[in-house]
């Protein structure tokens, strides 16, 4: 019974949102960019400036997160270069593999379903995620999709670019030192940001729309079953060590368990890195995690007090 609660209730309404996307793409033919820089450019750093601002940052739930974050995508792709080195992978295809294990659909599609299962609290805290991540695509990600050609001012420089990370200094500063924010400014971003969730899961499907429906599934499944299988494992593993609970723990397991993000694609093509072979994963992973995601947001709510 809390399997289906959860998918009705949780996971369902999120699907039905990236399915809205994948019509609009299909029968529109949509391009994704002029949504994809309107989240980047506003919705995402009002989001995640409205989230911070209003956060407790002296707890110590923050360091947790963030270190739980890293080790997470430190052990995926950990695991995804060990287990290339045994298989004899190309040198494309290693840093393919490591890229899809390590790049997770934290924000579009873990920010609308953490907030669906654990409210505004769990919003909040999926977005320590999401900035991270987001930190992690744009500089780590670089280095992996290229596969260690790109110069180290590139990686830097395309932090740099995103506003993503100026809302969250911002944000966290004015939290620590207590900064009053005028009614009018802050109910402005904190609108602007409520437009993050519904936007972000259209993007995704519009851009699952436009992928290629072909998939090799003797290449793609064993990915699949470590991004959507063991992560979650690994997440329970590593949540519990550093002694989380509640609803940290709930949501950073949920995080972890979310699939390869579309944003993978983008690396992978513009660094000439199996594109295709990436593209089939974030299109196979999205769909499994149907099933792996219910599991796991069930398995959190029956056993982890939130």
């Amino acid at each position: 019974m809390l399997v289906l609660n959860v998918l009705w209730n949780i996971v369902l309404p999120v699907l039905l949102i990236i399915g809205l996307g994948v019509v609009l793409q299909r029968t529109l033919d949509l391009d994704p960019r002029p949504f994809s820089r309107a989240v980047f450019y506003a919705f995402s750093p009002a989001l995640a400036f409205a989230s911070l601002y209003t956060m407790d940052l002296h707890s110590n739930g923050l360091t947790r997160a963030v270190l739980f974050g890293l080790l997470v995508a430190g052990g995926m792709g950990l695991l995804g270069w060990v287990w290339a080195h045994w298989g004899g992978f190309s040198r494309s295809r290693t840093s393919a593999t490591v890229l899809t294990l390590v790049n997770s659909n934290t924000g579009n599609y873990g920010l609308p379903l953490n907030h669906f299962a654990f409210g505004e609290v769990g919003l909040q805290i999926a977005m320590i995620y999401y900035i991270l991540n987001a930190t992690l695509a744009n500089s780590l990600g670089v280095y992996i999709a290229s596969s260690g050609r790109a110069r180290p001012g590139e990686a830097i420089r395309s932090v740099l670019h995103a506003p993503l990370v100026y809302a969250t200094i911002l944000a966290l500063v004015a939290n620590w030192w207590n900064i009053p924010i005028p009614s009018p400014v802050y109910k402005a971003v904190d609108l602007t940001g409520q437009a993050a969730i519904p936007v972000l899961l259209v993007v995704l499907g519009i851009q699952l729309g436009r992928l290629n429906g072909h998939v090799r599934w003797r290449q793609v499944l064993p990915v699949t079953v470590v991004k959507m299988l063991v992560a979650p494992a690994w997440a329970w593993f590593l949540s519990g060590w550093l002694g989380m609970d509640g609803v940290l723990r709930a949501v950073s397991i949920v995080q972890a368990s979310v699939p390869t993000a579309v944003m993978s694609t983008v690396l992978a093509t513009e660094f000439d890195c199996e594109p295709e072979y990436v593209a089939e994963v974030v299109f196979v992973t999205t769909l499994a995690s149907v099933v792996t995601l219910t599991g796991v947001v069930a398995l959190v709510k029956a056993l982890v007090t939130v």
